[in-house]
């Protein structure tokens, strides 16, 4: 089954199980790994911000998905009024902080401005794209449905992008999905989607600074432009992300030595501190 979740805002509180969740995938005799796959949509392949050679990645994530038994496909889900949508600030609904170079009135399709908020952020202005119930919207009509993949809707803040199939851009809210992979085990996850230089790069730095050990596929990504793909890898690496191909995928699964999920495991408890509600635990997303 499908399953659809939404984004939620405020603080992470998850049960006092977590901390055992986290030891117990340190300590396991096995790594468990998951499939993310990104935003593979067709605004992104085919409409209004079509990535060049997007529809490449779908028979390769095709190839990957029955190695997986934990999959989720991340997908923008914007409203109408989104503050991304180069339309939108260029009529005045957003309006820009001082410290913007380029005013909303004056700026032009893939500039980026800073708004005003709050929060007050940076934001690159595209094409209206993947609005809620639209064609463009839906998952490429390629892609294959997996058994028990999981949805990860993102973007719904009219008033904050989301790249990351984790937090938005301004660590203000956040998906289901870093709780869903603890529940499950997860200590090792495989990214692949559209677009490199975006959402498929952030959504690898998160997991890798919320602990996980993250691999990217480099035949299943695509990006915007060559240059900006090109530094985020060099950002993904640099914070410990491993690029690998495709052939190399069923090696990886085999891996069970969990040694060196130990580090990041407690790297990330760190960040976790007891609060005075339900004797429950608050959690802040680590610094990059």
């Amino acid at each position: 089954a499908v399953v659809s979740t939404q984004s939620t805002g405020g603080d992470l509180l998850y049960s006092p199980t977590l901390v055992a969740l986290l030891q117990a995938a340190a300590s396991g005799e096995n790594k468990v790994f998951a499939l993310i796959i990104v935003d593979v949509q067709n605004d992104f392949i085919s409409g209004s911000l079509a990535v060049a050679e997007g529809e490449m990645v779908v028979p390769v994530i095709n190839e990957m998905g029955p190695l997986f038994k934990h999959i989720y496909k991340t997908a923008d889900w914007h409203p109408a009024n989104h503050i991304s949508f180069h339309s939108n600030v260029k009529k005045g609904l957003y309006e820009t902080s001082a410290r913007s170079n380029i005013k909303g009135c004056d700026s032009e399709m893939f500039q980026t401005v800073i708004v005003k908020g709050p929060p007050e952020l940076k934001q690159t202005l595209w094409p209206d794209h993947c609005i809620q119930g639209s064609f463009g919207a839906e998952f490429h009509k390629d892609l294959k449905v997996f058994p028990g993949e999981v949805r990860v809707n993102k973007g719904m803040n009219s008033t904050v992008d989301s790249y990351s199939g984790f937090w938005d851009n301004g660590d203000t809210s956040h998906t289901p999905l870093f709780s869903m992979l603890l529940e499950h085990g997860v200590t090792d996850v495989v990214v692949c989607g559209i677009a490199t230089d975006f959402c498929v790069g952030f959504t690898a730095l998160d997991a890798a600074r919320h602990g996980f050990r993250v691999v990217v596929v480099d035949e299943a990504i695509r990006g915007v432009m060559h240059d900006t793909s090109a530094g985020m890898v060099a950002r993904c690496k640099a914070a410990g992300v491993e690029f690998t191909s495709c052939s190399n995928v069923p090696k990886l699964l085999q891996e069970t030595d969990t040694s060196d999920t130990v580090e990041r495991i407690f790297r990330v408890k760190k960040h976790f501190t007891v609060t005075d509600v339900n004797a429950n635990q608050q959690y802040t997303p680590p610094v990059n």
